[in-house]
């Protein structure tokens, strides 16, 4: 039991800290070893087939079986099939030939789907995909399947020894592997649909361009009318806003896979205020705001995605930026001026961008890293959400400290 607590610990703590891709993977090893397999996989539903989301050999991610495989049999029908692979028709003959080597023994788990989550294995109701592991020696001597597969419901199976040594365990873990597949579904169908309103929102608005020049030909007159003027410059607004946030969300969605490096976070400082001083000089004007470095140097390298990282620098960057030009300074200070600043913080690597700007009312401070919460005109209230999320990604912490001093946000990751 102690061990299946230490797994279990792994699995929420990959569930919190890491996307749902690392936390089923991460499952996927932990019921390996909780079942002493010599190897496995997790099958998703995808298209017309079953997809290999995660494996212990690469090469098969993303293969993908028709329903009549033991894997599509196992999760149509919600039941375990045991199985000695070389005499089971239903075994994919394209897998063997991909991991150079012959599956032997196989067992098909069905993964209850979160939609029908007290059914179990052979209770009825479809599965949401299936985990299959492989052994070298048949771990249930009661069944002999060289010749004929053995197919069961969770009930036919308690009482065997291996059920009660390893399997009880295995079936703990797989209701965390059914949400993360639920999450991987759900974020998924999620991006699709706002770039296909994306592209929608883009068509609108050349649809909009059009409307106004054929009564431009029809009706010149019309579109002098103050109404008229009026009403096609909110539609192009609308259509204008509502693009931005289906890009910001879109931009939300991608950033579950960071891509961590040893990198040099003075690097990136120095990269993203020569962003920030071309967005405040288009804004206002060269020279307008000034971008301070304040870094340590010998740094060394940390481990992180840098582009992620600049992208959120960059956002907190850009909305002093805009605070500073439209709201000026604190008191004493002529110039507006932003500060980027690195240290290290025992074991951590600690970021800061700060402005000497008037603070912020404590109705916007209160809702920073909450999505379409924003005050500005033309804003879309994601870019500190995306900020915010990049922070969690990298399983670090982000806090603000604002008064008539002006703002800072420090990052610790």
């Amino acid at each position: 039991m102690k061990h299946l607590e230490e797994h279990l610990n792994r699995v929420v703590y990959c569930s919190m800290q890491k996307p749902p891709e690392e936390m089923l993977s991460e499952c996927l090893d932990i019921l390996i070893d909780i079942s002493g397999a010599s190897g496995g996989s997790i099958l998703g539903e995808e298209g017309a087939g079953l997809s290999f989301l995660f494996s212990d050999v690469p090469s098969l991610i993303g293969m993908v079986v028709p329903w009549t495989s033991i894997a599509g049999t196992c999760v149509s029908q919600n039941i375990l099939i045991y199985t000695y692979a070389p005499s089971d028709k239903r075994h994919f003959d394209g897998i063997g030939k991909e991991i150079q080597r012959d599956t032997r023994y196989l067992l098909s788990i069905p993964i209850p789907s979160i939609h029908n989550a007290r059914a179990h294995a052979g209770g009825g109701g479809r599965a949401c995909g299936a985990v299959q592991l492989l052994f070298e020696s048949n771990i249930f001597p009661d069944f002999d399947v060289t010749n004929k597969p053995a197919e069961f419901g969770m009930e036919d199976i308690r009482d065997h020894d291996f059920y009660k040594k390893s399997l009880k365990q295995v079936f703990v873990i797989l209701s965390s592997i059914s949400m993360g597949m639920e999450i991987m579904n759900l974020r998924q169908t999620s991006y699709q649909a706002i770039h296909e309103l994306k592209n929608k929102l883009i068509s609108a608005h050349s649809w909009v361009n059009c409307l106004k020049e054929d009564i431009e030909m029809i009706a010149p007159n019309a579109l002098e009318d103050e109404d008229i003027i009026e009403d096609f410059s909110l539609a192009i607004d609308a259509v204008e806003a509502g693009s931005k946030i289906a890009v910001g969300y879109l931009q939300l969605s991608k950033l579950y896979s960071p891509e961590f490096t040893d990198a040099d976070i003075n690097q990136v400082l120095a990269e993203t205020s020569k962003d920030i001083g071309a967005f405040t000089t288009s804004a206002a004007g060269e020279d307008s705001v000034d971008i301070l470095l304040d870094v340590t140097e010998g740094i060394g390298t940390f481990r992180f995605d840098p582009a992620q990282i600049k992208m959120a620098l960059f956002n907190l960057g850009k909305n002093a930026g805009e605070a500073l030009l439209e709201h000026g300074v604190r008191e004493g200070d002529d110039k507006p001026c932003i500060t980027l600043s690195s240290s290290v913080l025992g074991d951590r690597l600690q970021v800061t961008v700060a402005d000497n700007g008037k603070g912020m009312p404590e109705d916007i401070a209160n809702n920073l890293f909450v999505a379409f919460k924003t005050k500005k005109e033309g804003g879309t209230g994601l870019g500190l959400t995306i900020t915010k999320k990049i922070v969690d990604v990298h399983g670090g912490s982000i806090r603000c400290e604002t008064g008539d001093t002006g703002t800072s946000f420090t990052i610790l990751l």
